[in-house]
């Protein structure tokens, strides 16, 4: 079963055409869709922003967010200042980039780049054993810079930065599958692997088995 929290290391970070405008009692975060008028101007989301400005960052280490987490990372319940934060990124939508790394220091093996405007990250339950496949019309192309995944009517195309995303990516293209068949398939961690089908699940490009009905429909 999909965890609560990511296995991996969440990652967040603006747009690189977003900017965000701090005044004193005022909060925008301007991009290609025109401003957002931020409803939430707190210290908390003002810290994040700035730092979500720099590049794909773990939110984690703001403090008042820092003991929450552990708390969502046993039992999956969410404090109020991660609920407060996530209702910030909501709002925002297409501006928020979600990306996935690794404890191991290096960058992202996946990014979301939103298509459309009222785009948001969710994080869906699926089973180890559940059937998932692509997306109708999913594919995987090589527009210049790296690989990236998207499907028409899709909220999001998924950068794929590296390993094991690519991988899990190109197997999911070939067909059906599971996390614990993509797992013994490519000698991955069975819980990066759900993690990564998770963020693909987010952006509409990966679906459940009992779904195939009503991506053909």
């Amino acid at each position: 079963m999909t965890p609560p929290f990511p296995s991996g290391r969440p990652l967040f970070s603006l747009r690189e055409d977003a900017l965000v405008r701090a005044d004193r009692d005022r909060l925008t975060v301007r991009s290609r869709w025109g401003p957002v008028h931020v409803a939430d101007d707190s210290p908390l989301v003002r810290e994040a922003l700035h730092r979500m400005s720099l590049g794909p960052v773990s939110l984690e280490h703001i403090p008042v967010l820092s003991a929450e987490l552990d708390r969502w990372r046993a039992d999956g319940s969410c404090g109020p200042q991660w609920s407060r934060l996530k209702r910030t990124l909501d709002q925002l939508g297409g501006c928020v980039i979600p990306s996935l790394g690794l404890h191991n220091g290096a960058g992202p093996i996946l990014s979301l780049v939103a298509v459309t405007a009222d785009a948001w990250f969710d994080w869906p339950d699926i089973a180890d054993t559940e059937a998932v496949h692509l997306a109708r019309g999913a594919a995987i192309t090589d527009p210049g810079g790296g690989l990236v995944l998207g499907a028409p009517g899709a909220r999001y195309a998924v950068h794929l930065h590296r390993p094991p995303a690519t991988g899990i990516a190109k197997l999911l293209g070939a067909g059906e599958n599971t996390v614990v068949g993509l797992a013994e398939r490519l000698r991955v961690d069975r819980a990066v692997v759900a993690d990564v089908v998770a963020y693909l699940a987010s952006a509409d490009l990966v679906l459940r088995g009992r779904d195939r009905a009503a991506d053909h429909g």
